[in-house]
């Protein structure tokens, strides 16, 4: 079973008091020595984690673009990276 929270609405793009929001969300939902799988592209713009338990959690973004994700997630002391496999677009990402 796996949750997801919707950051903002759609009108909510480009917005910067959105996207300050959405920054806000991201780091109260990182948590240390988790890893992360971020989709930063197309409409299901989110990042999700695994828990102890094996449930997927995520959250999904409105106003951050797929750059602020990436930036946001290297300032928090993230290293991401693509996966080998050239059909997945999901950047993985650890604390370093």
């Amino acid at each position: 079973m796996s949750s997801t929270l919707d950051a903002a609405n759609p009108k909510a793009q480009n917005d910067p008091a959105a996207v300050e929001s959405e920054k806000a969300m991201l780091t109260q939902f990182t948590k240390p020595n988790t890893v992360y799988m971020v989709e930063p592209l197309g409409t299901n713009k989110g990042i999700c984690r695994i828990e102890p338990n094996g449930q997927k959690s995520c959250v999904k973004f409105q106003a951050l673009e797929a750059k602020q994700m990436f930036t946001f997630m290297q300032e928090q002391g993230f290293f991401c990276t693509m996966s080998l496999d050239p059909k997945e677009t999901a950047l993985e990402c650890k604390r370093v």
